[in-house]
């Protein structure tokens, strides 16, 4: 029997206060407790942490040091023994799922919603074991902001195949893009589920142009791949992307701006977006794809996964490999990336920011985005 969802809404709406929202499956309201925002208290240990994580170089003791001090930043003494009983209750009692939602105002607080929460756990002394939020499969953790225009689900015809497309771009006068690990991956997807995934005509370069007539085709998983930077050339901050443009006979960089690349999808909006930050690149490139992400899921996109590090080409296929596998058989799309940020750290052993590395913003109301005709949703 399918199990049910609970959620546990965290709200962060400027510097001190801390909002809960817990519902049941009906959505019912459980409570809405309350508490203070602890994050001073806690910045200089996690900066010193970031500063680390940067470079790829956390140990694993560090790693639970980051996730344990996100935890006590958001959770003050008395919220975070509401989390645990409420995880407790759902989780182990009644042996159902939880959805914990982050909910925080990109706009009055820019510094607080780029922090990593997708490393958070809890503490050790709570004696609960060792329980990531953005790992644990009993769990799905996302963001998910309630000024976003909810979305609809997806109806799928029957027999319809799930497209997917994928675009590189990868110009000459930038540093390389290793994108063929996951090319090779998704091309191996497609002939072993060759029933239930098609993968659409590969774009590089991705001009705008390009990018248009392939948006043209309705893809309902745009995966995008390549270089982004977080502060242009004048030093304004926000996020750009590297995009192709034709010299001659050469394709170098046309960087746009996040609400330039948003508007691509004015063409078609697809069910998912996913923008993978090409491995080498400078932290700031991840930076600004994770700050492009709101962007998108402002332009009524669904769901939208960014990596907010630069990510190996490991990483990237091992996250792929398990969200795209899931996503083939059906499964939620929440509860896929939930298991391929988990497959992640199954391969990396929780070392390093790697399985923090991909977020997921979402902005329908559950994780069934794609819907068959004609089949009631579990």
């Amino acid at each position: 029997m399918p199990k049910i969802y609970y959620t546990y809404r965290i709200c962060l709406k400027n510097n001190h206060h801390v909002e809960i929202e817990k519902y049941d499956d009906v959505k019912k309201s459980l409570g809405r407790p309350s508490g203070e925002f602890c994050y001073q208290e806690k910045q200089q240990e996690i900066q010193q942490l970031l500063k680390i994580a940067s470079n790829h170089q956390l140990s694993k003791e560090q790693t639970c040091h980051l996730g344990e001090a996100l935890f006590n930043s958001l959770f003050n003494s008395t919220l975070g023994q509401d989390f645990i009983n409420f995880y407790f209750q759902v989780v182990q009692e009644k042996e159902q799922n939880l959805r914990i939602e982050l909910d925080i105002d990109e706009q009055e607080m820019p510094e607080v919603a780029a922090l990593p929460w997708e490393f958070l756990c809890i503490p050790e002394k709570a004696n609960q074991g060792t329980i990531w939020l953005g790992t644990d499969p009993n769990l799905v953790f996302y963001r998910r902001r309630t000024l976003w225009n909810p979305a609809k689900p997806i109806q799928l015809a029957p027999g319809e195949k799930l497209r997917i497309a994928l675009a590189i771009s990868a110009p000459e006068n930038e540093s390389p893009v290793e994108y063929a690990e996951v090319q090779e991956y998704l091309e191996e997807l497609t002939k072993e589920q060759s029933e239930e995934i098609e993968l659409l005509p590969i774009i590089n370069p991705a001009t705008p142009t390009a990018i248009d007539s392939l948006l043209e085709r309705k893809p309902h998983i745009f995966h995008f791949i390549g270089h982004g930077r977080f502060e242009d050339e004048a030093g304004k901050t926000g996020g750009e992307i590297a995009l192709g443009t034709k010299r001659g006979k050469k394709i170098l960089a046309q960087w746009v701006d996040a609400k330039f690349f948003a508007g691509l999808f004015v063409r078609h909006s697809p069910g998912i977006v996913v923008l993978q930050a090409c491995e080498g690149g400078k932290q700031s490139a991840s930076e600004a794809f994770r700050g492009v992400a709101p962007k998108i899921v402002g332009q009524n996109i669904p769901v939208v996964v960014a990596m907010q590090y630069e990510v190996a080409n490991a990483t990237a296929s091992a996250f792929s490999t398990e969200f795209y596998r899931r996503l083939a058989k059906g499964e939620p799309v929440d509860i896929a990336a939930q298991n391929g940020r988990y497959h992640v750290a199954l391969e990396t052993k929780y070392l390093g920011n790697d399985f923090a590395t991909p977020v997921l913003f979402l902005s329908v109301e559950d994780g069934h985005l794609f819907q068959q005709e004609g089949v009631k949703k579990k």
